[in-house]
């Protein structure tokens, strides 16, 4: 099965049960949602090599800035690269890797732990949801948790933002300073984390 192929077939596979959850297609192999101010992604990538493939989900917030940037996001679906947080969906939790091969039992295995697993992921960071109970604390102990595939530094700058989002002047500005301290030499999160200071 080549990959234009097995995009339109989990497109098939799963594309109601996506709509039912609120996402939308936006182009073969790849879904966005956007919930208030939570953005979902969903995105097939074919292995440069072999006849597998991968799914890869987005997380991000339509108050923050793109990723790595301090450009602001100007629609209400994101590519995933401008996603804060970036994982591969896997069957299992504990496992940061997964590929499916290019064929219908591919396919339908897929279909299952995307609307199984990978929902349950999207939950947990949702805005009212488990990352809303981390801060810089985590991070400093070296639990990061849902963050795990992010920085010391990126982690303490996105849980500073949503703390600060949500009106929690402590809890943002203890996790801004914690992110100052982790910071080495990331000149970008040091001077979004000293803007955030400042204005609380």
């Amino acid at each position: 099965m080549k990959f234009a192929e097995l995009k339109k077939a989990e497109d098939a596979a799963m594309g109601e049960s996506l709509k039912g959850s609120g996402f939308r297609r936006i182009a073969a192999g790849t879904w966005s949602r956007r919930r208030g101010d939570e953005l979902n992604l969903i995105q097939l990538q074919p292995h440069s090599v072999e006849q597998s493939f991968c799914v890869n989900l987005g997380v991000h917030y339509a108050f923050l800035p793109k990723a790595g940037t301090e450009t602001p996001l100007d629609r209400d679906q994101i590519d995933i690269h401008d996603c804060e947080v970036k994982l591969r969906l896997t069957d299992a939790s504990g496992t940061r890797d997964q590929w499916w091969p290019m064929s219908s039992s591919g396919v339908d295995a897929v279909a299952g732990v995307v609307m199984g697993r990978g929902m349950q992921l999207f939950h947990a960071y949702r805005l009212d949801g488990p990352i809303a109970a981390m801060d810089g604390k985590d991070i400093e102990r070296g639990e990061p948790g849902l963050l795990g595939s992010l920085t010391k530094v990126r982690a303490c700058l996105l849980l500073a933002r949503l703390h600060e989002h949500a009106g929690n002047h402590d809890r943002c500005v203890d996790t801004a300073i914690i992110g100052l301290k982790l910071a080495g030499l990331a000149v970008g999160p040091k001077k979004a984390l000293r803007d955030i200071l400042k204005r609380s």
